[in-house]
């Protein structure tokens, strides 16, 4: 894998030209972008939290801030993996590198985007003073590993969206019922926690939250994470061997 990494590096900066005309400007873009739906998420239920609650603004802000950055470059690198291998199929079959290295380059644009979109959010928390200077570097970790998980499903998701043509648009639309049923914009309380427990991401967002702010207390929900701990490398493994040479016939 390590002697792949300069080619891979070749491969994201290459996506990045065909998607935006430049690595430069990609980036630039998503990070406009991944701060826009930050703020726009962050004031609109900021007034109607402290509508219904007048509390601390500078808690909830901290809260939905950290929520947003370990939601958002998860959601482009699930969207982004499912379509790589049918936006590179040219390139695949005329290449010696096969569809596997293909499969990283949104888990490494996601990597790059969660960092350019960590730098204005760790300014505004260490402003608010809800940044855990101390242990906030855990929380990259958490991010390596939970991407590391999801790239399991993404590469699976990669592989059907090459025999089916294209199910972009329902991952879409699935990824947001994800999104909702994650306590991101609000808290985990009554019914809503009773989803949010077996939201397979709720567990890996509690410990982002943990090593990120420093007065984030919460009730760790390890227990029904560990099913997806076993379920998501074993569809990864199963979709890999069964579906390879599949895939390589409908490139």
């Amino acid at each position: 894998m390590l002697k792949s990494l300069p080619i891979l590096w070749i491969l994201v900066k290459r996506d990045y030209a065909l998607q935006f005309a430049g690595s430069s400007l990609g980036i630039s873009w998503m990070l406009v972008q991944n701060l826009s739906l930050i703020l726009i998420y962050t004031i609109v239920f900021l007034f109607l939290q402290l509508k219904g609650n007048p509390g601390s603004a500078s808690d909830f802000i901290g809260y939905t801030f950290s929520g947003l950055l370990f939601w958002i470059p998860l959601q482009e690198y699930m969207i982004r993996g499912t379509s790589i291998l049918t936006e590179n199929r040219q390139l695949i079959k005329r290449s010696p590198l096969g569809p596997e290295i293909f499969l990283w380059i949104p888990y490494v644009q996601m990597l790059i985007h969660f960092t350019v979109t960590a730098v204005p959010v760790l300014i505004v928390l260490i402003v608010l003073g809800k940044l855990n200077i101390i242990l906030f570097p855990v929380s990259i970790f958490v991010i390596l590993a939970v991407g590391y998980l999801l790239s399991f499903i993404q590469g699976y998701l990669a592989r059907a969206n090459v025999i089916l043509r294209d199910i972009t648009p329902l991952i879409r639309l699935v990824s947001q019922f994800f999104f909702w049923s994650l306590p991101i914009l609000y808290l985990s309380t009554g019914f809503l926690h009773s989803i949010n427990v077996w939201n397979p991401l709720n567990f890996p967002l509690e410990l982002f939250r943990f090593f990120l702010l420093n007065d984030f207390v919460t009730v760790f929900h390890w227990k029904e994470f560990i099913p997806y701990l076993i379920l998501f490398p074993l569809i990864g493994i199963l979709s890999r061997s069964k579906f390879h040479s599949v895939i390589l016939d409908h490139l």
